[in-house]
């Protein structure tokens, strides 16, 4: 109950059981997606009925903060970055997040974030990564955390377009359907527009999560603090700084900036990636992709979108 040895990976189908795995602190810190794909050979996995589990895990205590982020914006860096300092104990994209529903009462709420809110050392402070769809219920997240915090993480538009289309393009078209009814619920869209060509299925994504940030900023300022993860980027010290006193932490920033983790490409950490990189990866996308990007573009424009960036930093 007090280890997070047994980690929360995935419901089932039905969302009556949760697979777990038996994850050490050194597997925590590796992985990138907390879910099926933590489950490495020699990995020991055991399906737990939720009705069994659940009455014992509301009462542990719920003590986190979050990154919540918009896609393939940097965010996975950002965690590991803040990870590498000694108080704080980074989750990366539970799976056990995407299965929570805004429907889903309070109890269910209450019994992961529990789950969630165990560290391996009594002075850590979870801080866990969602992955962007979980957007849909990060006001739930934060009113069960009262005391939680969060940085919201984002690019500008264009930027998002070129790395969507020249990276994820099934990620965007399958949850294109949720976003759309999303988009709908918060009132920015209207009613039969749909997104079709993939540039506008990446600005609908972007426009979705974007909105939902807003939302959440809106509802919880004085618990929110925004990075444009191109500005992170041009002043990594002052901004990493930043987020750790945000984030009630002291750390050796140089240090941590020193290390690895600024080479590596941060969801697959035995590849060599860096700024620069990005930029030249982001410029070949501009140029292979450039009519979406500007189709994408102008449906945001269309749509009044722009709006969305204002008062962000994006």
């Amino acid at each position: 109950m007090s280890s997070p040895s047994l980690c929360p990976l995935e419901w089932s189908d039905d969302h009556a059981a949760v697979l777990f795995g038996r994850l050490s602190h050194d597997q925590y810190l590796a992985a990138s997606f907390l879910d099926r794909r933590a489950i490495q050979p020699g990995v020991p996995t055991g399906l737990v009925p939720w009705s069994l589990a659940e009455p014992w895990l509301v009462a542990l205590p719920r003590r986190c903060n979050f990154i919540f982020h918009i896609s393939h914006c940097g965010s996975t860096l950002i965690s590991r970055l803040l990870g590498s300092a000694p108080g704080l104990f980074s989750l990366r994209e539970p799976g056990i997040l995407r299965g929570l529903r805004p429907v889903d009462p309070e109890t269910r709420f209450a019994a992961v974030l529990g789950l969630l809110g165990r560290t391996f050392r009594p002075e850590q402070t979870p801080l866990i990564k969602a992955t962007s769809i979980v957007n849909a219920v990060a006001d739930r997240l934060m009113t069960t955390t009262p005391e939680a915090r969060a940085i919201l993480v984002g690019v500008p538009a264009a930027t998002f377009l070129a790395a969507v289309l020249d990276g994820s393009r099934s990620d965007i078209e399958t949850h294109a359907a949720e976003r759309h009814s999303r988009l709908l619920e918060m009132g920015r869209l209207e009613p039969g527009l749909a997104s079709t060509s993939p540039g506008e299925q990446a600005a609908a994504a972007w426009a979705c999560e974007m909105a939902s940030l807003r939302q959440l900023a809106d509802r919880f300022p004085d618990r929110i603090r925004w990075i444009d993860f191109d500005r992170f980027l041009a002043a990594t010290a002052i901004h990493l700084e930043a987020m750790l006193q945000f984030l009630r932490q002291q750390a050796d920033v140089t240090s941590i900036l020193n290390s690895s983790v600024m080479q590596r490409y941060a969801k697959r950490t035995d590849v060599a990636y860096d700024a620069e990189f990005r930029n030249r990866l982001l410029a070949a996308a501009r140029l292979r992709f450039g009519p979406e990007i500007d189709t994408g573009m102008n449906w945001l424009n269309r749509h009044g979108w722009n709006d969305l960036s204002a008062d962000t930093g994006l």
